[in-house]
């Protein structure tokens, strides 16, 4: 895509104004009370079910802490009620919460799932299947709690007397009889997400709550595949082995946050609830502490638990979650294939697993010792303590035998490095704990010897509630000494989980020395499209179809595989290409989008279920007949007849063989070029001087008799079978003070050699995030662009927002003059949640050195404008659910 000179004058009636789309923008943003009004219009059964929801709330003076004892007994659902026959609470204990936060939190989930059901359902339906979740879940539930109560399951007895009220049967089953009803992604993610939350909630915390929402759940799954599925939606392109790195993700993800959920509710009886002293040092009662304290045989036994008592300050409490977020943090590196998330997340739960084993027996050998009543894991109500070693075991058995799914390797020397790093870590911190120790030995109670610090050090770095039968010798008791013994093991936690983190945004590429070799000869038989030549720059991968006929250009960015173009080929390998590479961008855990894609290649990829949006337009000039004749190239004439007047020709030049002197002047004018931006040059598809160093590359350059630059223009060429049938403008610069229209005369001047040489085409390439019609008209421009979006309409306004910066309309205008014919250029892309992750790729490709003072110098290049474009900021801002919603 051409680069931009000095910007050019744009009639109003060829492109928007900046200040005219934020206008339409503002006027757009209306105010929350008139959007929560249209909505309530839209959606009047969840708009009317709320609003009771509230009223009654209000009324019964529910909202803060719920509802009384009396009314709970009347109105909420549990066996007591069906003893009594008042069927008709499994209904209104929908219409009463628990507290603010769950009347709020149900508000915003009723709410959002409600609207989607009922605009894609309509209001009729949506009311009875929401009255059958709600009944029917609550039943069954409390069938499922008789029949283990009636199997003399202790939990159940004790669930036997609760009364529950909440919305929360009906929010689940509907979201899971909503997911029946959508694409084959969505359905896998909904369905996937709620099951792990609504089963992991019931594991852990063990409420009647989570046996309703679990059966309703399970009603609505049936609801909506046999009932409410309408017509089957395309087959979503998405490998198994993807499907497997997400289930696996997010089970070890549930099992991380899960004792960390359990450990902040020390009412959780759930089977799992057991776990949290995994992560928490399980606390002697006082009155307990206080009986063995009292026998003086049991002295030692005393002050150890005394010094267990103390040991739960910040510091503690920190390197407990450390490693649960080190899990949340393979989870995320199981998602993405990788093959060390693999390896870590099977040594965390096989140590988790023989913490586990150690923790049973130890418990069942000393159950009955004196020493260990009173902790809370031998409460007899409590579930078994076998469930810390079943959970673990059940993970580490699935990881095994998913192994295959996660084979995506780091950058050669990664871990060598990141091994080295802990090492080099765990020695500095063992020399400042010794040296520290000993010099602060007195603020220890009793004072450690150096023996006695060597023994403990380890113990410094794991987390507290793996300690919790570990006996501690000596506590700090002043800051220093404190901070020494409590986040020593933080700062190691700490930097283990940076080094594993970057390690799994670190890319592996595969280079091969005949990979430019190779794809420059498919280049030069198949470009074809005027952006072809784009996939031979520097900072590009090639992958090729297993035929070794096809490629595609990209990179790797943050995950995303960015490609450049289309897939350059025969043409009837073009879809079999991008199925091909978003199967191997899966395989690695990318994130995979087409960009600067054809028309062409749009359209057979929309019809195999990715996603588009119009990106930018290309302008091209057909040759063969082009004349600058008439008044619409008047422009053009007279920057010709000027240039002769000045004794200013054009000349061909290669910039790798130019003289010196002219070498020196281009450098100069992009440098005066690039100052006048105040910002880094733009590149990825944009190129620079890098680019038009090329033999293939040809360029044009403006010179007056003194052998003054004036401005230069670079062409790429196109190919196909082995002839150069086009030439695509890239590089344009000119001095500023040369005259005035140098760019017009060098354009056309290449457009009639290029003709004269038997050329099919000149490409003036593209401008991005610009077109020559708004967003809403344009797919009448082009009928074969799909109707617009909001996440058109959103690159539209970031256009017009960057327009005093880098001039993308202003280009695009100064193109029309030579009146090219448009044709669209495209991004597609298979999902349209990871759209944020691909900005900011495409951004990092584009502005790959923008630093933070570059930002703060382009925040003060459009301040005068912030006011006004925060509105439509806010509006855009404001589409992003819908627009997700629709995608």
């Amino acid at each position: 895509m051409a680069r931009g000179t000095a910007r050019h004058r744009v009639s109003t009636d060829r492109l928007p104004s900046a200040t005219g789309s934020v206008r339409r923008a503002a006027a757009g943003g209306t105010s929350i009370t008139a959007r929560l009004w249209r909505a309530a219009r839209r959606a009047p059964v969840t708009a009317g079910f709320l609003t009771v929801l509230w009223v009654i709330g209000l009324s019964t003076s529910s909202i803060r802490n719920g509802p009384g004892q009396s009314l709970l007994n009347r109105m909420g659902a549990g066996l007591p009620s069906i003893d009594r026959l008042r069927l008709f609470s499994l209904l209104t204990s929908a219409f009463w919460s628990g507290g603010l936060v769950p009347y709020i939190a149900a508000s915003m989930l009723i709410g959002g799932v409600g609207v989607l059901a009922e605009r894609r359902w309509g209001s009729a339906r949506l009311v009875w299947v929401a009255l059958s979740i709600q009944t029917l879940g609550a039943l069954i539930g409390l069938l499922v709690v008789h029949l283990m109560r009636q199997a003399s399951n202790g939990w159940a007895s004790a669930q036997a007397t609760t009364m529950v009220v909440g919305p929360w049967p009906m929010a689940v089953g509907l979201l899971l009889a909503y997911s029946g009803t959508v694409a084959p992604l969505w359905r896998r993610r909904i369905r996937l997400g709620t099951v792990t939350v609504t089963g992991g909630l019931l594991l852990y915390t063990g409420q009647l709550s989570g046996v309703f929402a679990a059966c309703a759940g399970a009603v609505g799954v049936l609801l909506g595949s046999l009932v409410l599925a309408g017509a089957p939606h395309p087959r979503t392109p998405r490998s198994s082995r993807r499907e497997t790195r997400t289930t696996v993700a997010v089970l070890v993800l549930a099992s991380a946050v899960g004792p960390l959920l359990v450990a902040l509710d020390q009412h959780a009886t759930g089977p799992f609830a057991v776990l949290r002293y995994l992560f928490v040092t399980p606390r002697v009662a006082p009155s307990d502490l206080a009986a063995i304290c009292a026998d003086p045989s049991r002295a030692v036994r005393c002050a150890q638990l005394s010094r267990q008592l103390q040991f739960h300050g910040l510091g503690p409490t920190t390197l407990s979650l450390l490693p649960s977020l080190l899990t949340i943090l393979f989870a995320y590196g199981l998602w993405k294939g990788r093959r060390f998330a693999w390896w870590g997340a099977v040594v965390v739960h096989g140590v988790l697993a023989g913490l586990g084993l150690a923790m049973l027996i130890t418990l069942l050998n000393q159950r009955r010792s004196p020493d260990f009543l009173g902790l809370p894991m031998h409460d007899p109500a409590a579930v078994g303590p076998s469930t810390a070693l079943v959970l673990p075991m059940i993970l580490l058995l699935i990881l095994l035998g998913t192994h295959r799914a996660f084979d995506v390797p780091a950058p050669p020397g990664t871990y060598v490095r990141v091994a080295r790093l802990l090492g080099m870590t765990v020695a500095t911190l063992f020399a400042v704990y010794l040296v520290a120790g000993l010099l602060l030995a007195k603020q220890f109670a009793p004072a450690p010897s150096i023996g006695a610090l060597v023994a403990d050090f380890p113990r410094r770095l794991a987390p507290p509630g793996y300690l919790g039968l570990v006996p501690l010798n000596f506590l700090p008791t002043t800051a220093a000494t404190t901070v020494l013994f409590e986040w020593t093991g933080v700062a190691l936690w700490g930097i283990a989980i940076g080094a594993v983190l970057r390690s799994f945004t670190a890319t592996r590429l595969e280079h091969r020395s005949r990979d430019a070799a190779d794809s420059r000869a498919i280049l030069q038989q198949h470009g074809r499209s005027g952006l072809s030549y784009l996939t031979m720059w520097q900072g590009n991968s090639y992958w090729f179809t297993p035929s070794h006929t096809t490629f595609i250009a990209y990179r790797v960015i943050s995950g995303v595989a960015i490609t450049t173009g289309n897939p350059i080929g025969p043409p009837a390998d073009e879809q079999s290409a991008i199925s091909g590479f978003a199967e191997y961008c899966s395989e690695r855990g990318w994130i995979c989008c087409f960009y600067s894609v054809s028309d062409a290649v749009r359209t057979g990829a929309v019809a195999a279920g990715w996603h588009s949006v119009q990106v930018a337009e290309e302008a091209v000039l057909p040759l063969g007949t082009l004349a600058y004749t008439g008044r619409k190239f008047q422009d053009l004439r007279t920057a010709t007849s000027r240039a002769a007047r000045e004794g200013i020709r054009a000349d061909w030049i290669s910039f790798g063989d130019a003289p010196w002197p002219i070498v020196d002047q281009i450098m100069t004018i992009s440098a005066e070029w690039a100052a006048t931006k105040g910002l880094p040059e733009m590149g990825f598809t944009l190129g620079g001087l890098d680019e038009v160093d090329d033999p293939s590359v040809r360029c044009l350059i403006a010179i007056d008799g003194a052998g003054t630059v004036h401005g230069i223009t670079s062409w790429l060429p196109v190919y196909r079978g082995g002839a150069t049938i086009g030439w695509t403008l890239d590089y344009m610069r000119r001095r500023s003070t040369g005259f005035n229209g140098v760019m017009e005369f060098l354009i056309s001047t290449a457009a009639l050699q290029f003709q004269r040489e038997g050329a099919e085409f000149v490409s003036l390439s593209g401008a991005p995030l610009a077109r020559t019609a708004p967003a809403a008209s344009a797919s009448a421009a082009h009928p074969s662009s799909a109707a617009p979006t909001r996440l058109d309409r959103l690159l539209e306004r970031t256009g017009h927002g960057l327009e005093p910066v880098y001039g993308f309309h202003s280009l695009l205008a100064f193109k029309a003059k030579f009146q090219p014919v448009y044709q669209p250029i495209h991004l597609i892309y298979q999902d349209a949640v990871a759209l944020p992750r691909i900005g900011n790729a495409i951004s990092r490709a584009y502005l790959p050195h923008l630093s933070g003072r570059d930002l703060l110098r382009l925040a003060r290049t459009l301040w005068p404008r912030g006011t006004k474009m925060s509105t439509g900021a806010c509006s855009a801002a404001a589409g992003t659910t819908r627009l997700l919603e629709r995608q």
